[in-house]
């Protein structure tokens, strides 16, 4: 019923902007997008195999065509491209956003593969030498196998899994284990509605049918998952709700946000288990002054997604980040704490843990061109035998924002 709710009121909310708006209108269109060139040295506990140095990139392209009609409608299209390769050598261009929009009086409706409403407005800790809004980029740099694999590397003295802990779990269901934002529903198609901001204050809501169907793909068939234990992540009918709000006072910024996220779990096709559906939830706030800024967030998913039988040990999911930083001029200097924890495997009792503790620094050095470093130290705590891990990580990276 609340899908249809949602669906309902977006498209009133459309028809009721529209209006009259058969005129004509010239559309422009605009061009943007961003780059990053990152080098990293890596230093860990368990690095058998593993290489210490590496460079990684990233290239997007973003479209826009607008339009204005004579009746104040504005709407239009946006595509993203991408320049974003797999391992190897394997390269690729694709599409990770795709949608059309309008907006007027009434708000803002999107409608395609975008960004839930919270992942486009979640407040946390203050990470502006961070690139892109990339607040997880450390743990590219450091993982190993998924939780409870069997991936292991042939070395003198025994078999070994190499990197730390912190694939699958909470990782597969919300991108990483230091997720900060609601990112559950993987940019799938959805309709997202935003409202006009009052006072500071703006609400909204998306509906997504499936989180594993997008662009072109019509996905019917009732999703299911074989898994007797471990983790599904996939869920239908997924409704998000969430508010943000932003203002200042006497020179003080104040920032915050809340989203609430829950959906249907696959059905397990396995005898005697069942899927924990998805209820999620993130509050974040942030306050501002004279170039300082201190902010911190909460991430829970409880046990959503986590498959159940007779033998599963069960733990919560969550996430929490605390942080500041300083800006002056072209210069941004900050420090942050993460902490993420998931069940890990399932069958066996105990949990998961990443904590980071992170320092960073950026410099403008033209509009558009920046650059950044930062270093991290980590502690990664399995509840599998032999998968503690810990190390350094440094990375710096020229940033392109166009």
């Amino acid at each position: 019923m609340n899908r249809y709710l949602l669906a309902g009121c977006a498209a009133a909310a459309l028809a009721l902007g529209a209006g009259a708006a058969n005129a004509q209108a010239k559309f422009e269109v605009k061009v943007g997008g961003d780059a990053y060139f990152e080098g990293g040295y890596v230093n860990q506990d368990r690095d058998t195999d593993l290489r210490s140095v590496e460079f990684r990139n990233r290239f997007r392209v973003i479209v826009t065509p607008t339009a204005k009609a004579d009746n104040g409608l504005e709407y239009g299209g946006r595509i993203r491209m991408r320049a974003n390769a797999g391992g190897g050598n394997t390269r690729n261009m694709d599409a990770d956003r795709g949608y059309i929009f309008a907006q007027g009086a009434f708000g803002q409706v999107q409608l395609g593969v975008t960004n839930s409403f919270n992942d486009a407005t979640y407040v946390t800790a203050p990470q502006d030498y961070l690139p892109l809004a990339i607040y997880d980029g450390v743990t590219s740099w450091i993982g190993g196998g998924a939780t409870g694999a069997t991936g292991l590397l042939n070395v003198p003295g025994g078999n070994v899994t190499a990197g730390a802990d912190i694939a699958g779990g909470l990782a597969g269901l919300n991108g990483s284990l230091l997720a900060q934002s609601l990112v559950v529903e993987n940019n799938s198609t959805k309709i997202v509605y935003f409202s006009p901001r009052f006072a500071g204050l703006q609400l909204g809501a998306s509906y997504t049918p499936r989180n594993d169907s997008s662009h072109g793909d019509v996905s019917r068939v009732e999703p299911t998952t074989a898994l007797a234990s471990g983790y599904s992540t996939t869920f239908q009918d997924l409704v998000e709700v969430g508010a943000n709000y932003s203002n200042t006072f006497g020179g003080v910024s104040v920032k915050a946000s809340a989203g609430y996220f829950w959906g249907d779990a696959a059905n397990t096709t396995a005898v005697g288990s069942s899927v924990e559906d998805l209820n999620a939830w993130q509050v974040g706030a942030q306050i501002g002054y004279a170039g300082f800024s201190l902010g911190g967030s909460y991430l829970d998913y409880g046990e959503s997604g986590q498959v159940q039988t007779a033998g599963t040990s069960n733990d919560k999911s969550r996430v929490w980040v605390v942080g500041a930083q300083y800006t002056a001029g072209p210069i941004v200097v900050g420090a942050n704490y993460k902490n993420g924890q998931d069940a890990g495997v399932l069958t066996t009792s105990g949990k998961r843990k990443l904590e980071v503790y992170e320092v960073g620094a950026g410099y403008t050095v033209a509009p558009g061109l920046t650059l950044q470093a930062q270093y991290d130290y980590y502690e990664a705590k399995s509840d599998t035998v032999n998968r503690d891990d810990d190390g350094h990580v440094v990375l710096v990276r020229t940033v392109l924002a166009f």
